[in-house]
């Protein structure tokens, strides 16, 4: 029997009704990223591309504008004072790593309080000196190094170290420890390590490509075309270099010979690859003063026993050995370099117990080290502890059963579980050093202090672009930074790695 009810169709979803939704959950996903997307195109990316695009120029806002091709990356390699501004870089790269101690161990103990509470509050007390502009805290830091009224010198005064530092110096007609030292070393400098090596940082070569050697991979057979490529680049760099500064077709052939050799270098010696170009930049530093063929003729020969060493020791002792001998060499190295090559004269500033460390070319340095002690920075002690407290109590429960001092809780617990903050902080550290400037601005001059012995090559940029004038070429600068930059965190990303 018929009710006459008729059920109503099933209505059929086509398939723009579906997908009409969807595009406009999308559309507005889109629209709402829009603004941040632009901000990030218009004032993040598009300085950087107009950097690279405006570095083949000579020019100058709203008055001249040249197009010089290479012509400013050939007047950088061809500058002496950009390369020394390296140099110093170095040094405060090195005093760097040092000084990135003091933050670990604060956060540690920071970590390791027992009291939430007084946890709690020492963490604040870190915090607060973030409200303290940082252009005051320069000014103040400025401010301790006066001769006459810095409360640096009159510290050293009352706590007797200005006596120590004076006995340490001496006078010309006295010299103190550390020139009589130098002096002692001299004679070593001179009749061993020079003939042997070519100098005193060369010495570092052999040992960094051991320590190199002990930790890589030598499974592939074609490692040994990587190693030509290395010792041709070394010998042939000068040659290059000569033939690069006679013009743009030149320059650009070079470039691509060095490419080539990069290329092989990868394609070679596996993945830790990217590390021997940095010894190959150190080798043609520390030889620069010498024949042109001693340089690959050190690097050849450290890999030649290197490969020999690692042949004909055993599996398990043989890389352990070379990688002691390469320690002990890079040891030896910087204390050549620490007593025997930077404390050679006096500096005649100690005696009368007001050394200008600013003002004298021998104490700048030493003065820009020792800037910001006791070196613990507010913001890599909060990434620290970010770090530490993702570590769970049931590791260092059992740390103690197996009876971990606290000493093996840092080297063994903490420490590698906290490398990826630790590497973090390392490419921040590097990125500040090399590019930046505005300590050395406040505390030195535009000049970088007396004989230009503060100049980094950060201050150096902005000095050729706001001083001189020359934007094109301090665009040219720029990009050599960052491809130095670039390289280094490579690296950093390579062997600084977490090990859970």
């Amino acid at each position: 029997m018929s009710t006459g009810l008729r059920l109503a169709p099933t209505p059929v979803v086509g398939k723009s009704s579906r997908w009409l939704p969807r595009t406009r959950r999308w559309l507005v996903l889109y629209a709402l990223m829009l603004p941040t997307l632009l901000s990030m195109g218009v004032f993040g990316y598009y300085p950087k591309l107009d950097v690279i695009l405006k570095s083949a120029y000579r020019w100058t806002p709203g008055q001249v504008q040249e197009y010089v091709g290479a012509g400013n990356f050939l007047d950088a390699f061809s500058d002496p004072l950009f390369w020394q501004s390296f140099r110093v870089v170095m040094i405060m790269l090195v005093a760097n790593l040092v000084k990135m101690w003091p933050g670990i161990i604060v956060a540690i103990a920071l970590h390791r309080i027992a009291s939430d509470r007084w946890r709690y509050r020492y963490q604040v007390m870190f915090v607060v000196p973030m409200v303290i502009p940082g252009m005051v805290w320069l000014l103040i830091w400025k401010s301790f190094y006066d001769p006459d009224f810095g409360i640096l010198n009159r510290l050293l005064d009352v706590s007797g170290a200005m006596s120590v530092l004076a006995w340490l110096d001496g006078t010309d007609p006295d010299p103190g420890v550390m020139p009589r030292i130098a002096t002692a070393l001299r004679p070593v400098i001179d009749q061993a390590v020079t003939p042997a090596f070519g100098g005193v940082w060369a010495l570092l070569v052999p040992g960094a490509v051991w320590l190199t050697l002990a930790g890589g991979s030598r499974e592939s057979s074609r490692r040994w075309w990587g190693y030509g490529a290395l010792v041709a680049l070394v010998g042939a760099a000068p040659w290059m270099a000569g033939l690069a500064l006679t013009g743009l077709p030149a320059a650009l052939g070079m470039l691509s010979v060095l490419i080539g050799g990069l290329v092989v270098l990868s394609r070679t010696l596996g993945p830790g690859w990217i590390i021997w170009p940095f010894w190959v930049m150190l080798t043609l530093w520390a030889s620069a003063d010498v024949a042109w063929w001693r340089g690959a003729a050190l690097l050849g020969g450290a890999v030649v026993v290197g490969e020999l060493a690692l042949r004909a020791l055993p599996r398990l002792t043989g890389p352990d050995l070379l990688r002691w001998a390469g320690l002990s060499l890079v040891t030896v190295a910087s204390l050549l370099v620490l007593f025997g090559l930077i404390w050679t004269e006096p500096t005649n500033q100690f005696v009368g117990g007001r050394p200008a460390w600013l003002g004298n070319q021998d104490l700048v340095l030493p003065a820009v080290i020792f800037w910001g002690f006791p070196w613990v920075g507010t913001i890599g002690v909060l990434i620290y502890l970010a770090g530490l407290q993702q570590i769970s109590q049931d590791v260092y429960e059992a740390a103690e059963l197996d009876g971990v001092g606290p000493v093996g809780k840092l080297f063994k617990i903490e420490l590698p579980l906290i490398m990826t903050q630790v590497r973090i902080n390392l490419i921040f550290m590097t990125i500040g050093t090399l590019t930046g400037y505005e300590m050395f601005l406040i505390l030195l001059g535009d000049d970088g202090g007396p004989g230009n012995v503060g100049l980094v090559p950060g201050l150096y940029m902005y000095k050729s672009a706001f001083i001189d004038q020359r934007y094109g070429y301090a665009c040219a600068l720029g990009m050599v930074m960052f491809v130095i930059i670039l390289l280094l965190t490579i690296v950093y990303q390579k062997y600084v790695k977490v090990e859970k």
